[in-house]
């Protein structure tokens, strides 16, 4: 903490952002994991894929400094990490991918996308046109497990029966499916 005559601000070139990922500080550097989309709302529409960007902000001269810099190039959102990082530097984050408003259904959520961002590494669910998953909910394997290990939950719904289920996931594994559905009441 400080007082209001201590805060200092730094120009980024204009941008939208509606998830963030995670943030933590790096020596002197402030360092943010966002979803950044060039505009929202605006000419471009409304189906503006957002990319997973790491925002550097560099606190130790007088003047403060601003760098950005893109770490994954398909459209992802609604962020989930390990929450025993929150705050602190982490690696791994689990993230809902999106098929475009030119897909037969428009603009949807679909598949789970696991990246291990110290390996660069993906590791995606495509559930095909007739399932979509929802924003992905990551629980440690228990309080002892590495960063990473464990399960990932989300909302999974099917259009060919207009039913619903909770699918869970091995975190390390998304490109297998489900290990685990239950099937949601009407």
């Amino acid at each position: 903490g400080g007082t209001a005559e201590q805060l200092r601000w730094v120009d980024i070139p204009p941008s939208f952002v509606f998830h963030g990922f995670n943030a933590h500080r790096e020596g002197d550097d402030v360092v943010a994991r966002v979803h950044q989309l060039p505009e929202a709302f605006g000419p471009m529409g409304d189906d503006v894929p957002p990319r997973l960007t790491e925002w550097r902000i560099g606190t130790g001269g007088d003047q403060l400094t601003f760098a950005s810099q893109q770490l994954y190039d398909r459209s992802i959102d609604l962020p989930s990490l390990d929450r025993r990082f929150a705050g602190r530097a982490n690696d791994h984050g689990w993230f809902v991918t999106t098929v475009g408003s030119d897909e037969p259904y428009g603009f949807e959520l679909a598949g789970i996308c696991h990246l291990d961002l110290a390996t660069q590494t993906e590791d995606r669910w495509d559930p095909g046109p007739d399932v979509r998953g929802g924003e992905p909910y990551f629980v440690p394997l228990d309080g002892d497990a590495a960063e990473g290990e464990g399960w990932v939950m989300t909302f999974l719904w099917d259009r060919t029966t207009d039913r619903s289920s909770l699918g869970v996931f091995d975190a390390q594994d998304i490109a297998a499916g489900p290990v685990a559905e239950v099937q949601l009441p009407v």
